[in-house]
C-alpha cells in the first residue's frame, strides 16, 4: 500500500495528509501510510521496497518519488522532516499543484 500511496502523490492526485486521512477514516486504519512512513523512516520503506523489487519485480519497484525524497533527507524519523512536515506547503486555495516550486526538496516536477 505504501507504494501504491507514494505514486499518487507523485502523479499529483492527492496530498499525503488527505490520503492518510482517506485510509484512516475510509479503510479504517489506525495509522495512514505517510504518518507510517514518517514513524518507521522512508530510508526503510525504501530498503524494503527494494527488496522486494528483487524478490518478486517490477510491480514492487519502489517509485522514483520515494527514492528521491531519501537521498534529499526527507526520509522522516526522529528530527529529520517526513511526509506529513510538508503538508504545509500544500495549502488549498493557492495553486494546488505539487510542483518543483512549491516543495521544500525539490522533489517533484
Amino acid at each position: 500500500m505504501l507504494i501504491e500511496a507514494v505514486k499518487l502523490v507523485e502523479e499529483g492526485v492527492a496530498r499525503p495528509a488527505d490520503l492518510d486521512t482517506a485510509c484512516r477514516l475510509g479503510l479504517g486504519h489506525p495509522i495512514g501510510p505517510f504518518a507510517m512512513m514518517d514513524v518507521v523512516t522512508s530510508d526503510l520503506c525504501l530498503q524494503v521496497q527494494d527488496i522486494l523489487h528483487d524478490a518478486y519485480g517490477d510491480r514492487f519497484r519502489p517509485p522514483a518519488l520515494l527514492r528521491q525524497r531519501v537521498a534529499a533527507g526527507y526520509g522522516g524519523g526522529r528530527g529529520n522532516p517526513g511526509w506529513l512536515e510538508e503538508a504545509r506547503y500544500y495549502r488549498a486555495g493557492e495553486d494546488e499543484t505539487m510542483t518543483r516550486a512549491n516543495t521544500p526538496c525539490g522533489c517533484l516536477s
